[in-house]
């Protein structure tokens, strides 16, 4: 929903203390474009600027005589390619001129702002939105930004006032806020129309409704920033002022550079030059992206509805009431939001979310006054007045899960669906639900936050349409794997359309269907807004959908019900490595590489122990070791009691390194000092049986089978480069390679049971691993535990 920002005087909110009265106006109404897009007032308006490419016969100002002879020759002249700024050098004259004998009047405005943390912020914004041309310097002759703030006469947007627009491709109309994301791409203009792109939406508006700079004048533009660990987006919401809010719309993926700027305006293709954004974005392609055959689509912003969430309810009120208190209308909420979740087929770890973003986490004036938390019926004209009244958050919440969205939103016979998903202003809930075009990705920065132990993440697949965001399919959407299949609905022709994938069959793909379907599944219900997810299910031709998260398995026959979606993964290969987490002295033991709760749990040893992994005894499962000095308490069963043998070796601060250095199937001990390696081929005390030199004191090693011959042996790291030996010898590697970062945490594993170690980086909570020892993007993204656990490998049962 757009936030309604106050528009009032800075000096009048200081003394009367308005800005903490005042709650987030939002609005949930139906849109629809005003028949017109121009006004009396605009058509009978002086400009003295200079329109962009505009043909005299259909200027409205030339045939009014406000406009001279030579503007318009020089209009008729320019070539497509060299487009000019109206009035940039004659603009700025003026402007100084102007300066002079007045002070421009600035109206301050309250912005609502979110960090990416989630947290909700306020802002007073008093610097002027219009940007100031400058001389124009060297860049490429059409590398403008659309002004979202600014009408082309200068005026300033006003509070609640949206910028509709229609989209180019299809027709539809849309509409926006500019001071939710005052800057937009210019691609260009056509008949007296600004063609732009924001939110993924490529869209034409009047040009009297915006204002070109030339990105020489700009202080600001929205960009997204690699911190080493996520993806931030920070949004500008004045050109000439720093950017407000910062969201994490993902992990940094393995393409991108820590400390690097990119520009994009869709989220999913990603450019380090702003000139050769505009200018694929001018010529309908993505191919000079640093990513132009890998897309990134945030998992949470293009997650269906149509999904579960792992958490409990009380697990979900927890994470709730961590980020507010108890006078928060989101307060205790979890039970609510499963229940609903279970009953009408709307996830609540989304739904959460989608209320935190709309309701300042339960804390507005329309949440406190009328417990509404998703600002439903709450217009732009008068959202305090007109905003529906419930009995409870909890009746809001059933009437949002059953009403707003399983019957409308997900029902693609209602006006208002463009896809199950938050999504932005191109596809998703967004389209309609919201005028601010980062709302969407707003709502999925608050869910990252709440699944902050990953147990949701990356839990399904996900398929995209149009997945380039150039094309717009109206993909037929069947009840059967067959073309000759009954059609029970199309998709509309919005672009970056998700979908869950369940299984694939005949060349289709199985999906979780979005509208509620009759007990048949031969058609929509739209009575109902009671949802089954196992018998809910239907088929799209999977020459239109590209895979964006996850892995597709085979099988999803017609007769079939629902999938346990859980990213898609292969079957766990019984002999591969899975992870364990350590909390203090209990260790949570995964039989799988996913994610979810643990499949053992077992307490051993001291809080403050250091411990071993390896296979003892050569029964081949990896069991526990502590260490405390030089004495070694071995474990032969992954339980708690006393150990099974106790050995002495080496000395207490030495390094010491687990391997099967003889290749009898068992582990054992291999003492290090500087670049000398003290090898035990038994588990017992007394002389080393092999002795090693090999690369520098202070290398870190790994341990591992490379080679997959049963020994293991040394890999060298240094920064993010391994040297990796295969025989228990000195001498240079057999194999090196790059990987991950040199700041890394890395675990070793056979993570696919081909008998082979390789590599995983481990970031937060976030297992990359590859299975080769090679470089380039990991096989298999993994999420389990917290990003504070101690992480162990090993092969549990």
């Amino acid at each position: 929903m757009k936030k309604r920002i106050l528009a009032i005087s800075l000096s009048i909110c200081l003394s009367l203390g308005m800005f903490s009265g005042f709650g987030v106006r939002v609005s949930a109404e139906d849109y629809q474009s005003p028949p017109g897009q121009s006004t009396e007032q605009e058509q009978n308006s002086v400009d003295e600027q200079t329109q962009i490419g505009e043909n005299t016969d259909n200027n409205a100002e030339t045939d009014n005589g406000t406009e001279n002879s030579g503007s318009t020759n020089n209009e008729e002249n320019a070539s497509e390619e060299q487009e000019k700024v109206p009035g940039d050098e004659e603009q700025a004259s003026e402007d100084n001129i102007q300066a002079q004998d007045k002070k421009e009047i600035v109206t301050s405005v309250e912005i609502q702002c979110m960090d990416e943390e989630g947290n909700i912020y306020y802002i007073t914004d008093d610097v002027s939105p219009d940007v100031k041309s400058v001389e124009f310097r060297s860049r490429a002759a059409n590398d403008y930004v659309v002004n979202l703030r600014v009408k082309k006469n200068g005026t300033a947007v006003k509070d609640g006032e949206t910028t509709n627009y229609t989209e180019y491709e299809t027709g539809e109309a849309g509409y926006l806020y500019g001071l939710m994301g005052s800057d937009a791409a210019y691609l260009g203009t056509e008949n007296g129309n600004v063609k732009f792109m924001i939110s993924g939406v490529i869209g034409l508006v009047a040009e009297s409704e915006v204002k070109l700079v030339s990105r020489n004048s700009v202080g600001t533009v929205s960009s997204y920033y690699a911190d080493g660990t996520y993806i931030v987006h920070k949004i500008c919401t004045n050109m000439n002022s720093a950017s407000t809010s910062s969201l994490r719309v993902g992990l940094q993926q393995s393409y991108m550079k820590t400390g690097t700027t990119y520009y994009s305006y869709d989220g999913h293709y990603f450019y380090t030059d702003y000139s050769v954004m505009l200018s694929d974005y001018r010529n309908n392609t993505r191919k000079q992206s640093i990513n132009p055959n890998n897309p990134y689509y945030n998992y949470y912003q293009f997650l269906p509805m149509r999904s579960t969430t792992s958490y409990s309810a009380s697990e979900l009120s927890n994470m709730i009431n961590a980020k507010t208190n108890n006078t928060s209308k989101m307060w205790n909420l979890g039970t609510s939001l499963v229940n609903n979740q279970n009953a009408y087929g709307v996830n609540a770890l989304l739904t959460a979310g989608l209320a935190a973003n709309e309701s300042a986490w339960g804390t507005s004036n329309i949440a406190r006054e009328k417990n509404n938390i998703f600002g439903l019926n709450a217009v732009d004209s008068s959202p305090g007045e007109s905003a529906s009244s419930y009995a409870s958050p909890d009746a809001c919440v059933k009437n949002f899960v059953e009403g707003w969205m399983s019957k409308r939103y997900l029902n693609p016979n209602n006006p208002n669906y463009y896809g199950s998903f938050l999504g932005n202003k191109a596809s998703g809930l967004n389209v309609k639900y919201a005028s601010d075009p980062y709302w969407g990705e707003k709502a999925a920065n608050i869910v990252w936050n709440l699944d902050s132990a990953r147990k949701d993440m990356s839990k399904y697949t996900i398929g995209v349409k149009d997945v380039s965001g150039t094309t717009h399919t109206d993909l037929n959407i069947r009840k059967d794997s067959s073309v000759s299949s009954a059609g029970l609905f199309t998709t509309g022709k919005q672009t970056g359309q998700a979908f869950i994938i369940l299984g694939e069959a005949n060349g289709f793909y199985k999906l979780q269907s979005d509208p509620v379907l009759n007990s048949g599944r031969t058609a929509i219900d739209n009575s109902s807004g009671k949802y089954n997810f196992s018998s809910m299910y239907v088929f799209a031709s999977k020459d239109y959908l590209t895979v964006v998260n996850g892995k597709v398995s085979q099988g999803g026959s017609d007769s079939s019900g629902g999938s346990d979606n859980s990213g898609g993964n292969n079957p766990q290969n019984p002999d591969a490595d899975t992870l364990a987490v350590r909390r203090g002295n209990t260790y949570y033991i995964k039989y799988s590489l996913s994610d979810g709760p643990a499949d053992l749990t077992v307490p051993y040893g001291k809080a403050s122990d250091e411990v071993l992994i390896g296979d003892w005894d050569g029964d081949g499962v990896d069991t526990l070791c502590v260490r405390r000095g030089n004495v070694y308490y071995f474990k032969n069963s992954l339980s708690e009691g006393q150990a099974d043998s106790v050995v002495t070796y080496g000395r207490k601060n030495d390094e010491v390194l687990v391997g099967d250095w003889n290749g009898d199937g068992k582990d054992t001990l291999c003492v290090r000092r500087g670049n000398t390696y003290y090898i035990k081929n038994s588990i017992s005390d007394g002389i080393a049986d092999l002795t090693i030199p090999y690369g520098r004191a202070n290398d870190s090693v790994l341990v591992g089978d490379w080679d997959g011959d049963g020994v293991d042996t040394l890999c060298v790291r240094r920064g993010n480069a391994y040297y990796i030996k295969n025989s228990l010898l000195s001498g240079a590697a057999d194999a090196t390679i790059l990987y991950g970062r040199s700041a890394d945490k890395i675990l070793v594993g056979d993570w696919n049971g081909d008998g082979k170690d390789t590599l995983c980086v481990r970031r937060d909570n976030a297992y990359h691993i590859k299975n080769s020892i090679s470089d380039g993007n990991a096989d298999l993204i993994v999420y389990y535990g917290r990003k504070t656990d101690i992480t162990y490998a090993g092969k549990w049962k």
